[in-house]
């Protein structure tokens, strides 16, 4: 019981007794704080290992660049062709308006010429010594090409006992490829044998129109056929062309 009454008054005494080195180090066990960890510091990566990874993306850059090139190289040439197949479709819309223009002054030429031929015509034949009548038969479109003769009926308005006919034909070519083109009009007269007379037009691709017309007085043909032929490369494009019988006698 004494031995552990004097150990007690020993630990008072530390308690009591500041600065006791032993109490304050006996204290700071409990009092200290855990230390902070040491922060890991990252493996050195040296700049050879970096060197091809910068490479990499240089060519990846270059070839993202160059791709963007393209793309914008293939927009402008896409705008270019646009842009000219714009304009040729400009072209051809003012070409083709004034095709029709020409076809509509041509149609207008055609009937004026027309008209006035029956006009004198029949001036002349109300005339007393005129010694034939006039009429306006007509005989169709000329024929395209090919050796083929077309035979056209003459219809009854020319009675049987006319000696002769007035055969009027044109032609009329614009924008048309073919070259040299002979229309032959006749009649067969005595068998195998024909009157005839010949109509020339030229095909060529141009801006512009080309006429030719004649009025030829023909013999009365028996069997009441007019015999229409075309010599040469068929034509293709804008052209017309016609025959008719104008007057008999």
């Amino acid at each position: 019981m004494k031995w552990i009454g004097k150990a007690g008054a020993i630990m008072l005494i530390m308690v009591l007794t500041p600065g006791c080195a032993y109490y304050q180090s006996w204290i700071a066990r409990f009092t200290r704080p855990a230390s902070a960890p040491q922060p890991q510091t990252a493996p050195a990566v040296p700049p050879s290992a970096l060197e091809p990874k910068l490479d990499a993306m240089d060519n990846r850059l270059d070839r993202i660049e160059q791709m963007l090139a393209d793309v914008r190289e293939q927009g402008r040439q896409r705008q270019i062709q646009e842009e000219r197949s714009q304009q040729s479709l400009a072209g051809l819309r003012q070409e083709t308006r004034n095709t029709h223009l020409a076809v509509a002054s041509l149609h207008k030429l055609l009937a004026k010429q027309h008209s006035t031929l029956v006009a004198r015509l029949r001036e002349t034949a109300a005339e007393p010594s005129a010694d034939f009548w006039a009429v306006d038969v007509p005989m169709g479109a000329l024929p395209n090409g090919g050796q083929n003769p077309e035979a056209r009926r003459i219809p009854t308005q020319i009675p049987d006992k006319a000696r002769e006919i007035l055969v009027y034909a044109q032609v009329a070519t614009g924008y048309v490829k073919g070259g040299p083109h002979r229309f032959r009009i006749s009649v067969r007269v005595q068998g195998d044998r024909e009157a005839a007379f010949y109509l020339y037009a030229i095909g060529l691709p141009q801006q512009s129109w080309a006429y030719n017309s004649d009025n030829v007085w023909l013999p009365m043909p028996r069997d009441r056929q007019l015999i229409l032929r075309a010599e040469g490369e068929p034509f293709f494009g804008d052209w017309r062309g016609e025959a008719r019988i104008v007057g008999y006698r």
